[in-house]
């Protein structure tokens, strides 16, 4: 499988032309937030044409490079005497993870933020 590439933009929805080849792709970065837009892809030579395109590091730039999900093999350690959702935030807050309080509000993202950090709590139910 390709590595996916992430490119993003500070212009919110923002649609660019990639010369490509012999002919013009328009891309469009899509924004959740009006601020930040984010295109994504798998395909090589689009990712070599938008990274020698002259807007590349001015409008727009490479925010995150990653193998497909089904390619990723990360090992999650279980910490089983974790059983409330609060010792569990509590946990995530201090150091080593130091995630802040405002990506912990929610048992969906103390389980998602804790799988980025290679942690997972099985005593938990969501």
């Amino acid at each position: 499988m390709k590595n996916i590439k992430t490119y993003g933009t500070s212009h919110g929805n923002l649609s660019a032309v990639i010369r490509l080849g012999d002919r013009n792709m328009r891309i469009r970065f899509i924004s959740k937030d009006n601020v930040h837009g984010r295109f994504a892809t798998t395909d090589v030579n689009l990712q070599k044409a938008i990274e020698a395109d002259s807007g590349y590091g001015s409008k727009f730039y490479l925010v995150e490079e990653s193998l497909p999900s089904c390619e990723k093999k990360v090992e999650l350690m279980p910490i089983p005497e974790i059983t409330t959702w609060q010792g569990a935030k509590e946990l995530l807050r201090k150091k080593p993870y130091s995630i802040p309080e405002r990506e912990l509000s929610s048992p969906e993202k103390i389980e998602k933020a804790a799988k980025k950090k290679g942690v997972v709590f099985p005593s938990l139910k969501v």
